[in-house]
């Protein structure tokens, strides 16, 4: 009789259990999978901020958008479009569910510009803080980084 109970709890359960086990898997390798395209993008991002061509190359700074030229003289915007962090009209990686992208931007002193100047004067900007979230599945992840554009330099190095 406990042979019977036993078998019969188990094609009850083990089929339960399975179906358990791979939900978990298969939002483990999403999750993973949204981690991996976050981080493409962050790198991404900070690369092509840090070669930002010099202190008049910036063209918008928005809380939302940044825009500027590189050292090869590419013209670059990072924005949001609905759901998709874009660098210019394209897809950054295969990344989408992103919100909100946010811009912070800081000066010599480290204080943050609400407004900062943007070609044709020389930028004010010294330090950019780049956020955003991405949705995976029900998890919400939270990803922030900081650049410093190589070639702006400090106030007080335009005078050397």
């Amino acid at each position: 009789m406990l042979v019977v109970v036993v078998g019969i709890v188990a094609a009850i359960g083990v089929p339960l259990l399975l179906e358990t086990v791979n939900a978990w898997s298969f939002t483990s390798r999403f999750q993973d999978n949204a981690v991996s395209q976050s981080i493409e993008a962050m790198n991404r991002l900070s690369r092509e901020i840090r070669r930002l061509k010099n202190d008049a190359s910036v063209t918008t700074a928005t809380q939302t958008q940044f825009s500027f030229t590189d050292l090869t003289s590419t013209a670059i915007t990072f924005d949001q479009l609905g759901n998709l962090l874009r660098r210019n009209t394209d897809g950054l990686v295969d990344i989408d569910n992103v919100s909100p992208l946010a811009f912070t931007y800081y000066n010599d002193s480290g204080t943050t510009i609400t407004t900062p100047l943007v070609s044709p004067n020389n930028t004010n900007i010294r330090r950019v803080t780049v956020s955003f979230s991405v949705l995976a599945g029900s998890n919400k992840l939270n990803f922030q980084f900081q650049v410093r554009p190589q070639n702006l330099r400090r106030l007080n190095e335009k005078f050397k």
